[in-house]
C-alpha cells in the first residue's frame, strides 16, 4: 500500500474517531466554525457523520440538525461581526487584504446604486 494511500486511511479514521467521540455537539460546534469566518470544510464533519449515521452509531436526522443549527450560528455568528465591525475593519486593515480605501469607497458606491444586481 502506497504512503499516500495509508495516510488517507489513517486521516479518514482519525476524523471518524473525531466525529464519533464528539457525537451532535462536535458536529455543531465544528459546523459553526465552518460557517463562521474561519475556512474549515464542511465535507471533513458530514461525510463520517453520515458514514457513522448509515453505521447506526449516529441518528442521521439528529446529524442533519446538528449540522444545519451549527451552520446557522456560524453564520449568525459571522453576521454580526460584519454588521458590528465590518466597514469600519475594512476602512482601517483593507490595504493588508490589497483593498484600499479608494477602492472600498467605489464598490460601496457601486453597491448603492445598483443593489441586488451589484
Amino acid at each position: 500500500m502506497s504512503e499516500l494511500v495509508l495516510f488517507l486511511h489513517q486521516f479518514v479514521d482519525s476524523v471518524v474517531g473525531l466525529v464519533d467521540g464528539m457525537g451532535y455537539l462536535g458536529i455543531f460546534l465544528l459546523m459553526a466554525l465552518e460557517s463562521s469566518f474561519i475556512p474549515f470544510p464542511s465535507e471533513v464533519v458530514l461525510i463520517p457523520a453520515g458514514y457513522l449515521a448509515h453505521q447506526g452509531d449516529m441518528n442521521a436526522v439528529l446529524v442533519c440538525l446538528a449540522g444545519i443549527a451549527g451552520s446557522l450560528v456560524g453564520a449568525g455568528i459571522n453576521y454580526y461581526l460584519s454588521l458590528t465591525l465590518g466597514r469600519s475593519f475594512i476602512l482601517r486593515y483593507g490595504k493588508y487584504f490589497f483593498l484600499s480605501e479608494d477602492k472600498f469607497l467605489s464598490l460601496e458606491k457601486m453597491f448603492l446604486q445598483h443593489g441586488a444586481f451589484a
